[in-house]
């Protein structure tokens, strides 16, 4: 097995900054006179032998600003943040539904094209929350506004009332749900929080302490403290899951790549505005059993970095080293997938690591033969946290003033 890399600050942001190239470089780009309906998309996953390249949907895009962001504000280089309005521009100009007579779609974002019928919450929250992060960059009010709309949406059209819950996937010509009771859906809570931080409007409040309540009640594993998944309501939905997010541990299914759920519990807990919570209670149990029983290695590329964001989500919030300080050992071996190749922009900086069947996208290929945005951007926002110079509020219910207006 390799060594470990020496994960220095100076390290990580060598690091950081080169994923956030690798977005720069691999971002769909119109050139004049050539038209291209893609302008502003990223890679979702790119087969390196083949060069056969899977374009981004919404939550591509959102990850992607992320990490664009805040290189940006780490830097002060254009580059970054012009790459993430062109990524904004997508989502707000071919992706979210603006026809007001469609009230189902009103305000969504469309998964994957402008032509799809439906949408992923989770997905299309991700996208969203990129338009709030270019809103407190910008102070663009266009940006704010389809946040809202996009709220507005999800609270009528996603949330399930009687349930206290979110819904897997919106149809808008069915009513179709594959992933109902999913704990994927407490990775939503940020931009929630965010958001009632930007207006001060009070439904936005709640839905932080509903999903926060939510992963409590249904997600959080009260022997071990970990996160387990939901009730699967169909095979599809339990195969899904089980691709890139959970695992068999003991006959169940936990969740390594929690997705950004964790994150849920913070939010709660800055919500209460209290130096303690049951939130914050959770949180810790979390991050412990992390350290301290999650066995390792682990089958999923992106476990390890996803983890590392909560883990130093919870330093930020509590002061205590010790959990930063185990990021940077699980990042220090994550690091040895990002691919260091000069002159080949169409992978350098990016790192390998695709958990969902690699041979859904290319017969007899292996997921360690791909770059995708998902492991590099997790990746990157670990490193980004890590290094110290940049805390903005992707994944985390902080730093969302320390994003600069331009």
């Amino acid at each position: 097995m390799a060594k470990s890399v020496k994960l220095t600050d100076a390290e990580c942001k060598r690091r950081a900054l080169l994923a956030a190239d690798w977005f720069v470089n691999t971002q769909f780009v119109q050139r004049r006179p050539q038209w291209d309906a893609n302008h502003g998309r990223v890679i979702y996953n790119y087969h390196m032998p083949t060069g056969q390249t899977v374009l981004g949907l919404s939550w591509s895009q959102g990850r992607a600003i992320m990490c664009l962001l805040a290189g940006w504000q780490l830097t002060g280089r254009s580059k970054y943040l012009d790459a993430a309005v062109r990524c904004g521009d997508y989502l707000r100009y071919a992706l979210q539904q603006m026809d007001r007579r469609h009230g189902v779609s009103f305000g969504s974002l469309r998964e994957e094209v402008p032509t799809s019928r439906f949408s992923y919450p989770r997905d299309g929250i991700e996208g969203a929350f990129g338009l709030l992060m270019l809103h407190a960059a910008t102070g663009e009010a266009d940006y704010l506004e389809r946040c809202e709309l996009f709220a507005d949406w999800y609270l009528t059209n996603a949330y399930v009332a009687k349930e206290r819950w979110v819904r897997g996937r919106v149809g808008f010509d069915d009513d179709e749900d594959f992933v109902r009771f999913s704990y994927i859906q407490g990775g939503g809570s940020p931009f929630f929080w965010h958001l009632y931080g930007l207006t001060g409007k009070a439904k936005y409040q709640r839905m932080v302490r509903v999903l926060g309540d939510g992963m409590l009640e249904r997600f959080i594993d009260e022997q071990s403290g970990a996160i387990v998944s939901g009730p699967p309501v169909a095979a599809r939905s339990k195969e899904a899951m089980m691709r890139h997010h959970a695992m068999l541990l003991n006959g169940r299914p936990v969740v390594f790549n929690d997705d950004g759920s964790s994150i849920a519990l913070t939010c709660a807990h800055a919500a209460t505005g209290k130096p303690t919570s049951k939130y914050l209670d959770a949180a810790l149990r979390y991050g412990d059993w992390l350290i301290d029983a999650c066995p390792r290695p682990i089958e999923r590329f992106v476990a390890d970095s996803m983890q590392s964001v909560f883990l130093t989500e919870l330093t930020a919030v509590t002061g205590q080293a010790r959990y930063a300080g185990f990021a940077r050992g699980l990042m220090a071996g994550q690091v040895r997938l990002q691919v260091e190749a000069p002159g080949k922009p169409d992978r350098h900086g990016g790192y390998r690591g695709e958990d969902e069947p690699a041979e859904a996208y290319v017969k007899g290929s292996t997921g360690k033969e791909f770059l995708t945005t998902r492991t590099t951007a997790y990746s990157t926002l670990a490193l980004f946290r890590l290094h110290g110079g940049v805390h903005g509020p992707s994944y985390s219910a902080l730093g969302l003033k320390t994003l600069r207006k331009g």
